[in-house]
């Protein structure tokens, strides 16, 4: 049994709690700021108002103002907010940390620069007293929360430098809905976790397209999805990522799940219906659509590619350059999805 904190209590963070306190661990979960009103609720009645499900008991609460009475004593730290709070919440959460701790990043985005993944970013944080001392980790594969909560089995993948931190990880965290696995392959994990959420948004503007002009897609969405997979893996080699770590849950997993019916995949759904990237996202101003987010990042990486000659952006990523074209271009997803094929 490991004491653990679980930093954010939207839709993952909540999900996480209810997986670990029913693995038999002593869970805290605390709330940012924004999460006032979900920590109320689930201390009054043990319901989160996103995820509508009663979460186990055993779990304890915490809001925003009491962040070092939940680190207390705390081994395990999973940070489990939005990508891009994931620097300013960590600066709140390193004073109390101590040696022996292992943070577990869940986030799923691409930090800004000169950082590579989350994992570095938080790495960064860490006072130099403690940098060898406390082990940062990230978790990839399909764990939708809403089926996480619901204890719906899948699959995970734990990624440290250090294999044995992965694996420690993996084997606390296991249970018979809940495979796990570890990797040394780090980047790839965390990298894989970020670019899917952008490739979903394509193929999900391939879904809404279907359904707009009434016609299936099926054919269409798969040869995109092989594709997608194809790109992340040149873009994740060249920065020291595996092949396998793509191939295997973090990469085609995590894609397939996320294409399926996360928010990422929704939102290209709206945009292939006909809607502009301002419309849909405000249509869906209560979620984060992290693959918008993440197209940014991975475009710089691209670039930092492409400037060594490694790769050329248009040839070697034509599915990201369309992406990229309708989520900051204009470009309309029909538009898109023609000149990729016409490319190919």
């Amino acid at each position: 049994m490991a004491k653990v904190v679980v930093i954010g209590a939207g839709m993952m963070g909540t999900a996480c709690s209810s997986h670990l306190i029913r693995t038999g661990h002593q869970v805290n979960l605390w709330g940012t700021e924004l999460d006032g009103d979900i920590i109320d609720l689930l201390r009054q009645r043990g319901i989160h108002k996103t995820l509508h499900v009663s979460v186990p008991p055993g779990i304890k609460f915490f809001q925003a103002d009491e962040l070092e009475k939940a680190m207390d004593k705390r081994k395990i730290v999973i940070m489990a907010v939005a990508s891009y709070a994931i620097g300013k919440i960590a600066k709140k959460v390193v004073p109390f940390l101590k040696e022996g701790v292992f943070i577990i990043n869940v986030a799923k985005g691409i930090p800004p620069s000169p950082y590579l993944t989350l994992c570095d970013l938080i790495e960064s944080l860490i006072p130099s007293s403690l940098s060898k001392k406390v082990r940062v980790i990230g978790m990839g594969g399909p764990a939708r929360a809403s089926e996480l909560v619901r204890k719906i089995s899948t699959e995970v993948i734990f990624g440290a430098k250090d294999e044995r931190t992965a694996e420690y990880c993996s084997r606390i965290t296991r249970s018979p809905k809940f495979k796990t696995s570890a990797t040394s392959d780090v980047t790839g994990v965390e990298l894989c976790a970020a670019m899917k959420n952008a490739y979903a948004i394509f193929i999900g503007m391939c879904h809404g397209l279907s359904e707009k002009l009434k016609i299936s897609m099926d054919n269409t969405k798969a040869a995109l999805m092989g594709q997608a997979i194809l790109e992340m893996s040149r873009i994740i080699i060249p920065y020291g990522g595996k092949l396998e770590t793509v191939m295997g849950q973090a990469g085609v997993g995590d894609l397939y799940v996320t294409i399926q019916g996360g928010r990422n995949g929704s939102f290209g759904k709206l945009l292939g219906q006909g809607m502009d990237v301002k419309e849909a996202m405000e249509k869906m101003k209560d979620q984060t659509v992290e693959g918008y987010i993440a197209t940014r990042g991975m475009y710089r990486l691209a670039k930092d590619l492409e400037e060594k000659s490694i790769i050329s952006i248009k040839d070697d990523l034509p599915l990201f350059n369309e992406l990229y074209s309708v989520l900051y271009g204009g470009k309309s997803p029909a538009k898109a999805i023609e000149d990729y094929f016409n490319k190919v």
